[in-house]
């Protein structure tokens, strides 16, 4: 039995663990990741990646590769629908927004990609990057100590066992989540909705659309809470069908002949020519049961164990955001572990991981199962705040947050944040050398001091301050350093020529400060290497 040592040990290789592998990755941090199945997803599951997802894989260079990804085919057939049946009539029928409307509020628009096409991307990303990726391998039990976790984990196609030794565990392990399990942590929220078993159906629906562009449909027939969707081509579909087993019902229970007779209901052909294809290769029953759930996890961290994706939140699939919640929590949990391992900041940071994504999870589940509800019951509105708010407009309250907005865990509008601290940075249009680029491509590797076009006294003694701390920081004077061709500098981030705004690795607003007050030299490096002190804590409050 061989051991291993790695830095950070990855359980699961769906979108969010292949997903951390990246980011690791980039912060240069040693990563393995184990999925005990044979390979990536072979289902569409998430088929839209919104524009914060897409900031994140643009800082790590997996954007040109996804925009050049076949699409989905969310992005040639934009209708949603709640019908009686697909032949029958519409309870209502809407058209997801057009593309370019959020160009004001980021570079980068929402992907209309499957999670099929785009787990084997990230997974080349990962590898070409260093990551120790590693299918049909379970992690079979794990302990961990002050220093670190040691898992025990087993090839499912040779049976070798060995011992991995890392300073820190990922589980991104699914919602049902044997690391959570494992460490006793319980979730809250409404639990689970309904159950659902997948069906996979090729055939020619044409006629059933009557010309509409739907791809995805609720349906209220076999029952309320059905779901149609189209899969990767025209001709190949998603039902998704609510079966009940506190009534005794069993995926069993779903027989090809069964499958047949519920997607005829579903469509309202009662001789539609369909021909039912097993989800999985070589299962034994033609259909794949989940959970329809939201639920939240009580803690997101053990020690040296955090939780990530579904394993600490399920969400509806309503709205889309279950797959980029889990992206974004791999992105913020990524570069608080890369500060630890490589020395620039202390443990205590790694506090703020649970206190930062846990209240985005909750108000994500909340939103998502109120627009699952009125979607599969009544007119498709639902949510409470728009999807917007939940895309660019949570905010963060922890030790690696200094000031901010007040209390509570509603997001805002983008254009009500201002640059405040918590707050992701907002996107403002630069030039540097000719080149074009945003404010957001200036983050990523590294604390960001952007200042006014005086703001001189703040660059220099940011340097200064964090040269003392050995962390990686960068100051760029809009006006100055880079050209504000627009003018929107000041206006979006509420700071005038002499303000600074400290922003973290993550885009997110650290520390802001109006003016310099006529200061320089010993007192503004004196404050600047408090706060970075105390964002890394490496100092207390």
């Amino acid at each position: 039995m061989d051991d291993e040592e790695v830095s950070v040990l990855v359980v699961g290789g769906g979108l969010v663990g292949l997903s951390a592998a990246a980011f690791l990755r980039g912060h240069g941090v040693t990563t393995t990741v184990v999925e005990r199945h044979p390979g990536t997803s072979v289902l569409p599951r998430g088929r839209v990646m919104n524009s914060r997802s897409m900031e994140l894989y643009r800082a790590c260079g997996l954007e040109p590769v996804i925009r050049a990804a076949p699409p989905s085919v969310f992005e040639r057939y934009p209708e949603l629908a709640r019908v009686e049946t697909l032949a029958g009539p519409e309870v209502y029928r809407v058209r997801r927004e057009e593309p370019g409307s959020v160009a004001h509020l980021s570079p980068c628009e929402p992907a209309f990609v499957d999670q099929q096409v785009l787990e084997p991307l990230v997974l080349g990303h990962g590898r070409k990057l260093g990551a120790d990726i590693r299918f049909s391998t379970r992690m079979l039990e794990f302990e961990q100590d002050p220093d670190g976790v040691t898992a025990l984990v087993e090839s499912t196609a040779t049976g070798r066992r060995h011992r991995i030794r890392a300073r820190y565990l990922i589980g991104a392990d699914g919602h049902r989540s044997p690391v959570r399990r494992e460490l006793g942590i319980a979730t809250h929220g409404p639990g689970v909705l309904h159950h659902v078993a997948n069906i996979v159906f090729e055939a020619d629906l044409t006629a059933l659309l009557r010309g509409r562009l739907i791809s995805v449909c609720y349906i209220d027939r076999p029952e309320a809470g059905t779901l149609l969707a189209m899969f990767e081509r025209q001709d190949r579909w998603l039902l998704m069908v609510p079966y009940h087993p506190e009534h005794g019902e069993h995926l069993d229970d779903f027989t090809p002949e069964r499958c047949l007779e519920l997607v005829r209901t579903a469509t309202g052909d009662p001789t539609l020519d369909a021909r039912i294809v097993p989800t999985l290769d070589g299962a034994d029953r033609p259909v794949q049961g989940w959970e329809l759930a939201a639920r939240v996890a009580d803690r997101f961290r053990d020690g040296r164990v955090f939780l990530a994706g579904d394993a600490a939140h399920v969400v509806s699939p309503a709205g889309g955001f279950g797959a980029n919640t889990g992206v974004q929590d791999a992105h913020n949990l990524a570069w608080k572990l890369a500060a630890v391992l490589n020395g620039w900041a202390g443990p205590g940071l790694l506090d703020s991981y649970e206190p930062e994504r846990q209240p985005v999870a909750e108000t994500t589940c909340a939103f998502s199962a109120a627009k699952q509800h009125e979607r599969s019951r009544a007119d498709g509105a639902g949510g409470g705040f728009s999807p917007l708010a939940l895309t660019f407009g949570y905010h963060y309250r922890s030790t690696a947050v200094i000031g901010g907005p007040p209390a509570g865990t509603d997001p805002c509008e983008p254009a009500d944040l201002a640059g405040l601290a918590g707050t992701r940075a907002p996107h403002v249009r630069l030039e540097r050398e000719g080149a074009t680029l945003s404010a957001l491509d200036l983050f990523g590797e590294r604390f960001v001091l952007l200042t006014g076009r005086d703001g001189t006294p703040w660059a220099e003694a940011g340097t200064r301050a964090a040269d003392r701390l050995g962390a990686p920081f960068a100051a760029h004077r809009i006006g100055t350093d880079l050209v504000d061709p627009d003018g929107d500098w000041g206006a979006r981030y509420h700071l005038g020529h002499t303000g600074a705004a400290l922003v973290r690795p993550d885009g997110f607003v650290a520390w802001r400060s109006v003016d310099h007050g006529g200061r320089g030299g010993a007192a503004l490096e004196g404050e600047l290497a408090h706060v970075l002190g105390r964002l890394l804590a490496r100092t207390g409050p």
